[in-house]
């Protein structure tokens, strides 16, 4: 008996024909790579049998754009804020130059973080500042160097009333008004050399190092996009950071997650193109609620760490606890626009909807249960 031939040939179908690969061109700006990602409504409308656009969404467009207005700063507020930056980046170039502690000696001074991407909210009242050491950075030599910076600003300014105040990051030099944090890292390939109980975390140290990729990122997305666009994005990104401090479910996602995320909700829609504001809003809650962040779920890979996917430093917990907090926000959503707005913050309660229950239309909507416990992904 003569065995059938299996109907595949070099692991392809009988019968197939492959096709050239022609590879685009890399443009300058980095465009997220999609890798195969969870459910994603808005993608699939188009495919859902009797599916239609929620054209409601275009409406919260305008409330969106008014709502990230009101949770944007004072002109006066920003400046007061860049004005006491650029007084701790001076000190900085003047140890830099002058090197008075050669144990760690100051390599890099890079502005980073929300007030470098212009996405503050009303309730921030700093800015970030990253500095790369060439040497280890000892508990004991960051706080020489804190000292050494307000020293160097009381020089330049008499009136200068900030303290360094050792922090885990570096330090924060805070004065009555402003504070600015310095974010402290070394060269990568240092990190090998660190002692755990002589000098500042690693992996805080390389969170620091990644936040420079993070407004690189930013810049090289803003320089690819209109203006119009880039206020968009920097308005979905003040709503989502104000919806993230309301709601403690989301309270670990990181400012970098959020911004990278918001991201493809708004501008990674059906066949590639931008979407509207509201439905980029509804659409991060709907990723998150699929799953995106759980473990082993296929996700976002992070263009700035290509090993990485978006939210990699989240523990299991925090996964679970995100992802059930936009589960029943979702809900919510779906209640319709009284429910969008209560999310949103422009109307209706205060209350944390991810803790507690809350009735819509006669519906009762209680927040989603746990399903992590401890050891069960071991």
């Amino acid at each position: 008996m003569v065995a059938k031939r299996p109907n595949f040939r070099r692991g392809a179908p009988r019968g197939y024909r492959q096709h050239q690969i022609v590879e685009a061109p890399v443009s300058y700006a980095p465009i997220p790579r999609q890798v195969r990602t969870v459910y994603d409504i808005t993608l699939a409308k188009g495919n859902l049998e009797g599916g239609v656009k929620n054209n409601m969404d275009v409406v919260f467009d305008k409330e969106i754009m008014d709502r990230a207005k009101n949770l944007t700063p004072p002109a006066e507020i920003r400046e007061r804020i860049a004005d006491y930056g650029r007084k701790v980046i001076a000190a900085l170039e003047k140890e830099k130059s002058e090197n008075t502690l050669p144990d760690i000696s100051v390599a890099e001074i890079i502005p980073v973080g929300s007030f470098m991407n212009d996405t503050i909210t009303h309730s921030s009242d700093k800015s970030d500042i990253v500095v790369q050491l060439n040497g280890l950075p000892s508990f004991e030599n960051v706080s020489d160097l804190g000292r050494r910076i307000v020293d160097n600003m009381k020089m330049a300014d008499p009136k200068e009333t900030g303290e360094p105040l050792p922090q885990d990051y570096g330090f924060l030099i805070s004065s009555h008004n402003c504070k600015v944090r310095v974010l402290v890292t070394i060269i990568p390939g240092d990190s090998a050399k660190l002692e755990p109980e002589l000098h500042l975390d690693e992996k805080i140290l390389m969170i620091n190092y990644f936040s420079t990729r993070h407004t690189s990122w930013f810049a090289a997305q803003a320089n690819s996009l209109s203006e119009e666009n880039v206020q968009e994005y920097r308005a979905l990104i003040r709503v989502l950071k104000d919806t993230r401090s309301r709601y403690s479910d989301f309270q670990h996602l990181s400012i970098w997650s959020l911004q990278y995320l918001a991201h493809y909700c708004l501008f990674k829609g059906p066949s590639r193109q931008k979407v509207n504001l509201g439905t980029a809003f509804r659409r991060f809650f709907e990723l998150i609620a699929a799953g995106i962040f759980l473990p082993k779920a296929a996700s976002l890979v992070d263009e700035t760490a290509p090993n990485h996917c978006i939210g990699f430093d989240l523990t299991f917990q925090q996964r679970d606890s995100i992802c059930q907090g936009a589960q029943t926000l979702v809900r919510i959503f779906a209640t319709g626009n009284d429910g969008y707005r209560t999310i949103l913050g422009t109307h209706g309660t205060a209350a944390d909807l991810t803790q507690t229950a809350s009735t819509w239309k006669g519906i009762e909507i209680r927040p989603a249960l746990d399903a992590y416990k401890p050891g069960c992904m071991e």
